[in-house]
């Protein structure tokens, strides 16, 4: 088991307190964190620099999120090369991919039509990062436009797509107004990843919050200090014999390295326990 957070919080890391992304990369690795998890957007392009950054810091990547159109767009092998070729030049063994959305006005025939197309997409895209030694993992996204935002969305996708693994969140099934461990059930048999997210119901540090579907502001959290019953999740995962990469999430937070040290010690705890 490694314990993981993205790349993108340690950006905020380096702009929130002054300092240089080597340099938030080292204080995350001093907590404990091992690897980064890195969207397509932060690697292609920049591979070189990437693992300069991450040899310095003695830390890996893990995961990379990939944004693709397969509802409108299915060149496979076009959209998903550049992204396969930087995930396997940093080591990463695993794409979090997220297919495509819907647009507002689109009919439900259109957006049952745009389903299959992901689905097709996605098996192709298992294909191919076979090649590479890249799996494939989709979380639950927490957009209304994804058909993957809900516990049943995910798992239309992991029946119809054999090369597909679950990327458990944490916290996405909130925005959706579904129970976490309801999900968890529903999902345990395929989870091959996980993000640890909380969420509060009150504002604590002047964020903004994210509202769920139905209605109610969600606010960013260290992990273990929101109101979702992770510490339950941790129980279910260890009794199942998860030995994965934790990967901590707390988008939005105003206080980004406070947060990723509160939340590094209440897993280290967790995963402590007998």
């Amino acid at each position: 088991m490694k314990i993981a957070t993205f790349y993108d919080h340690i950006l905020d890391i380096s702009r929130q307190e002054g300092i240089s992304t080597v340099e938030a990369l080292k204080l995350a690795r001093e907590m404990g964190v091992e690897a980064v998890e890195a969207s397509g957007n932060n690697i292609v392009g920049r591979e070189d620099e990437m693992g300069q950054e991450l040899a310095m810091a003695d830390m890996a990547i893990s995961t990379v999120p990939a944004y693709f159109d397969f509802g409108r767009d299915g060149d496979v092998e076009r959209q998903a090369t550049p992204i396969l070729e930087a995930a396997r030049f940093l080591g990463a063994d695993k794409l979090l991919v997220i297919p495509g959305f819907f647009a507002e006005e689109d009919s439900p025939e259109q957006r049952e039509a745009q389903l299959v197309c992901m689905e097709e997409g996605v098996n192709k895209l298992a294909e191919l990062a076979a090649g590479y030694g890249v799996s494939l993992v989709m979380e639950e996204y927490d957009s209304e436009l994804a058909p993957y935002s809900t516990m049943e969305g995910v798992r239309r996708f992991l029946d119809r797509c054999p090369g597909l693994s679950a990327a458990f969140d944490s916290g996405n099934f909130r925005f959706a107004a579904q129970d976490l461990l309801e999900a968890y059930d529903l999902l345990k048999d395929r989870i091959a990843h996980v993000h640890l997210k909380d969420r509060a119901y009150s504002q604590s540090n002047g964020e903004e919050p994210k509202m769920a579907v139905d209605g109610v502001p969600m606010y960013p959290a260290p992990v273990g200090g929101g109101d979702l019953p992770l510490e339950k999740l941790m129980d279910l995962l260890k009794r199942d014999g998860y030995d994965g990469i934790y990967t901590i999430e707390h988008y939005g937070s105003n206080m980004t390295l406070d947060y990723l040290r509160q939340s590094v010690a209440w897993v280290k705890e967790q995963l402590g326990k007998k």
